[in-house]
């Protein structure tokens, strides 16, 4: 009995300390989050080096976006559904790929434009392709699944 309360007090108080951690983000870095994701649910702040990455859900969405020090937002991305693609990319993936259903989409935004990582599945295997604004793919990965 006295181990288990120990483990809890221990648990308790790692947990405690985790949580009053604030990671400080500059007010270059705040403005710009809060000017550009003015809807977005309360941000978890991570640093690395000069760049500040802020997880949050935003319109329903989950989103990362990484900002460099002078506040400029560097990238973002979205993890959601294919009700998110737009409509000639989705086209363009059900058509090429009729037999295989989209699972998830990760989509990528940044100075080279935006990328759509998207993974399909089907009996047997899952797929992974990048898709473009136009709707062109290409394969990047294909896996037997694991769980049939």
């Amino acid at each position: 009995m006295k181990i288990i309360i120990f483990s809890a007090v221990i648990f308790l108080s790692i947990t405690a300390t985790a949580a009053s951690r604030v990671t400080p983000v500059n007010e270059k870095v705040r403005k710009t989050f809060n000017e550009v994701f003015s809807n977005a649910s309360t941000p978890a702040w991570n640093v690395s080096g000069d760049y500040y990455e802020a997880s949050f859900v935003n319109a329903s969405v989950k989103t990362r976006a990484l900002f460099d020090s002078k506040g400029r937002l560097v990238q973002t991305i979205r993890y959601y559904t294919e009700n998110g693609l737009p409509s000639n990319v989705l086209y363009k993936v059900k058509q090429k790929y009729a037999q295989k259903e989209v699972c998830g989409v990760i989509e990528i935004t940044n100075s080279a434009g935006i990328n759509y990582r998207i993974v399909l599945k089907d009996d047997k295997k899952y797929m992974h392709i990048n898709a473009d604004t136009n709707g062109e793919t290409e394969t990047v990965a294909v896996y037997a699944r694991g769980d049939k």
